[in-house]
Formats: C-alpha cells, sequence, structure tokens
C-alpha cells in the first residue's frame, strides 16, 4: 500500500496538485520571466522544522512520581511543515494561503492509521487564508480572512485569527483599522441537532473582539514609529463583559552602522463588569515596557532585552486591578523565563505571572562569535523576577537561566542547524507558579534542544 493510499483523500489531492502546480508555475514563472510576459502564477514558500526537545524535569521537583508527574521528565520529537502560496492575479489583489501539517510528534502521530479523525493522525491546519484588494491608486486597500494579527509590540496581541483590516497608505506611512474575533471557548450552538440550527444559533452576544487603529510611519533617518490603540470587548463570561484599551508605541532603528535599538511602551485601562467582591466593578490599569539593543561588532553580535509589566498587589476590596494582560510574546531570548524561540512550548514562567498579576521584570543577553560565515557560537543569559510577591508566598526571586549552543546555517541560510543546552536555576517564585505539590521545590532544570530549519 502506497503512502498516499493511506491519507485522508483530501490531503492526498491537496499534496498532490501542490507539488503538480509547484512544478508547472516554476516552469511558466521561468518562461514568462525570459519572454517578458506578466507572471500570473502564485508565489509559493515553505517551512520545514523537525525539533528535538529534551528536559530533566518540568516543575523544579524531581520527587519520584507516585500518581501525579510530579518529576518525571519531557522529551519528544517532532515535524512541522508548513507549504504556502502568494497569488496576484492581478495588480492589487492578492490572495494567501498556508498550510501547517505538524505538530507532529514522532511517539504519536501514525501515518498508517486508518481513521482520519483519530488523535493518532497526523495535524493539519489551514493556518492563513485571506485576501487583500487595493484601490486602483494603490493608495486604499482591504485585507480580510484568517491572518497573523499583532500590535506593533507584540506585547498586547500576537495570534492568528479571523480579521477584517482596512489602510491608507502614502510614500512614508500607512494608518490601519482593523476588527476581528478572537477564538474563545463560548460557542452558542451546542445544542444545534442539524447544520441549520447551527448557524442559526450562532449570535455575537458571548464573543471576543479586537479593534485597532494604528500608523507605522518611517521617518526620513531610517527610523520606524507605530503608536496605536487596540481595544479587547471579551463579551464570554455571561453578565460580565471585559474591555480593555492598550494605548501602544514602537519605535525601532539604527544609531550609526553597527547599533540598532527597539523600544515598546503600552499603557492599559479598562473594566470588568460585575467583576469584583458583590458583583461590583473592577477597573484596569497597567503597564509595560520593553528595550532592546543589537550590537554587531563582527565577529561578534551582541543583543540585550529588557522588559518590565506591572503587579497586582491583590488586593480584592480596593476594586482596582494593576495586572498587565499579556500576549505571552515578548523580545526575550530566555526559553523558560519566556517563549522558546526554537519551539514554542507553551506555558512559559512569564504568562504565568501575568496570569497571576505578579507582574514581570526580565533581563536578558545574547552574544554569538561567528567562527566562519555559516557558523556561529551562541549563548544566552537571563535573570527574571515578579514585581509583586503576594502571589508567589512573598517571593519575588524566577531564577537565572543560560544556554549554550551552536548554529549552522547553509545555502544563503536556507538551512540552518540549531543545538543547544542549559536550563534554569529556578527561585521560589518560579517554583510557587510551576509547581502543583511541593511549592518550595528549586531543583534546576536541564534542557537540551536540536533542530533543523528549510526555509524558502
Amino acid at each position: 500500500m502506497s503512502f498516499f493510499t493511506r491519507l485522508p483523500r483530501w490531503l492526498a489531492l491537496w499534496i498532490f496538485l501542490f507539488v503538480a502546480v509547484f512544478g508547472i508555475g516554476d516552469a511558466v514563472h521561468a518562461e514568462g520571466n525570459a519572454e517578458g510576459e506578466a507572471d500570473l502564477m502564485p508565489d509559493f514558500d515553505l517551512f520545514f522544522q523537525s525539533y528535538f526537545y529534551l528536559a530533566n524535569d518540568s516543575d523544579f521537583d524531581r520527587t519520584e512520581p507516585i500518581y501525579e508527574k510530579n518529576g518525571q521528565s519531557v522529551g519528544y520529537m517532532l515535524t512541522t511543515f508548513r507549504p504556502g502560496l502568494t497569488w496576484t492575479p492581478m495588480n492589487n489583489i492578492t490572495l494567501r494561503y498556508q498550510l501547517e501539517i505538524g505538530d507532529n510528534v514522532w511517539s504519536r502521530n501514525d501515518l498508517d492509521g486508518q481513521d482520519p479523525n483519530s488523535q493518532n493522525t497526523a495535524v493539519v491546519r489551514h493556518k492563513l487564508v485571506w485576501g487583500e484588494v487595493l484601490t486602483p491608486g494603490g493608495h486604499f486597500g482591504i485585507k480580510t480572512g484568517y491572518q497573523y494579527f499583532h500590535d506593533p509590540t507584540h506585547l498586547v496581541i500576537d495570534r492568528h485569527m479571523g480579521l477584517a483590516q482596512t489602510f491608507w497608505q502614502w510614500s512614508a506611512a500607512r494608518l490601519s483599522f482593523a476588527a476581528g474575533q478572537v477564538p474563545d471557548t463560548v460557542y452558542e450552538g451546542f445544542a444545534a441537532t442539524s447544520d441549520g440550527d447551527q448557524t442559526e444559533q450562532n449570535n455575537f452576544e458571548q464573543d471576543d473582539y479586537i479593534f485597532a487603529l494604528w500608523l507605522d510611519w518611517t521617518c526620513p533617518k531610517g527610523w520606524r514609529l507605530s503608536p496605536g490603540t487596540f481595544f479587547r470587548w471579551d463579551k464570554t463570561e455571561i453578565g460580565r463583559p471585559k474591555g480593555i484599551l492598550s494605548a501602544v508605541f514602537n519605535a525601532h532603528g539604527g544609531i550609526g552602522p553597527r547599533t540598532r535599538l527597539d523600544f515598546d511602551l503600552v499603557g492599559q485601562y479598562g473594566q470588568y463588569k460585575n467583576g469584583g467582591l458583590d458583583n461590583r466593578d473592577v477597573d484596569y490599569l497597567a503597564a509595560s515596557a520593553q528595550l532592546g539593543a543589537r550590537f554587531d561588532i563582527r565577529p561578534v553580535f551582541l543583543r540585550y532585552n529588557a522588559l518590565v509589566f506591572t503587579a497586582d498587589d491583590g488586593d480584592k476590596h480596593d476594586q482596582y486591578n494593576t495586572g498587565f494582560h499579556y500576549s505571552g510574546l515578548s523580545k526575550s531570548k530566555t526559553m523558560v523565563m519566556s517563549l522558546n524561540w526554537m519551539h514554542d512550548q507553551y506555558d512559559n514562567l512569564d504568562e504565568r505571572a501575568a496570569a497571576q498579576g505578579a507582574g514581570l521584570a526580565l533581563f536578558d543577553q545574547e552574544a554569538s562569535l561567528a567562527l566562519a560565515e555559516s557558523v556561529k557560537l551562541i549563548t544566552i543569559i537571563g535573570v527574571g523576577m515578579t514585581l509583586d510577591g503576594t502571589h508567589t508566598n512573598d517571593s519575588t526571586y524566577l531564577g537565572t537561566e543560560a544556554h549554550a549552543g551552536v548554529e549552522w546555517a547553509m545555502y544563503d541560510q536556507h538551512v540552518a542547524f540549531t543545538l543547544l543546552g542549559g536550563g534554569l536555576m529556578p527561585g521560589k517564585a518560579a517554583a510557587v507558579l510551576k509547581n502543583k505539590i511541593d511549592l518550595d521545590a528549586t531543583e534546576s532544570m536541564g534542557v537540551a534542544q536540536a533542530a533543523m530549519n528549510v526555509q524558502f
């Protein structure tokens, strides 16, 4: 039995069409360019990753497990493949599609399985499906569909979601407005007995919305400034709507040929209706700031980042919440205290600190040494702490994290092999946020990672 006969028919057909069109498209693309004709074939791109992860612990407590996962190691290998196409059938019209096959864990996903709905079947997601249309002059445009959306700082919203954007652009700036729905767990059609009922029972009463207005402006000296406002209106709790307005600002650019700076600032104000004691309203007031610097002193490259966001004191009687509402994505290069940039592990310490209202101060440095044009050594050191110990048993020290490794990039950066090893020496604040049984256990966590990335 061949590989294609084991796959769901729609997936086998999609792969066949993708390969066929890819080959034909390349030929037509080359012929059209040679003859000076308009190129009407889609542009294809792809990302491939095989990834290895091993950690000696999951919660800083290596007590022998009895009935919980407490003390167990973590290890897996997986593969992710994201082919995509961008088609411009005529000037000022763009269609974008991206398929993600993954993250497929080798020990779990069985390609020989017969049930296409089984949990052991390879995971398939339609990651991007959007279209963009510009007016004939190219100054005004509309982009709508499933897309990757983020605010200029990435600290407030950063995710794939359904969204509609309109924008007006001129030579040095672009003003955009967007409205979309954040996927949530509340769905109004659970009692439906047919597809028709399912459609009729769905409404806009308990949904999570995003409305945004922002400007991207490129200054004469190359600096890029992006101010904006992002409003999140969360109605998923019945009778307790939550509205948060975030004023954001990002500035990044160069100072001379060897130094680049990146600065983020966010202020948040909002209200949680009936969310406090005795169903009283709770007011939100929070802030965040992030500063990054990169120095190119070849063959040495240095990068520094500092992230701070406010905490809440935990007092339920003051009707104020000063904890920052965080997207979970910063520009830190740490891998346990923040998002793992090699492959997202989810539920990192910075996300847990934000969810508890504990606040965060995270500082890290990345230093790399180029041994050759395609080979470099990498070291990462980071230190983190919470800003309020109320939520972490009066402890604020999250820990110290360090990693070292090597990256080998070939073929004009299209292929990269990365090997990193290191870990985290946690503090008691990290133990409280992560541990489930012994909240004082602070045994070190060792982490080893390896990846092969291919992208075109």
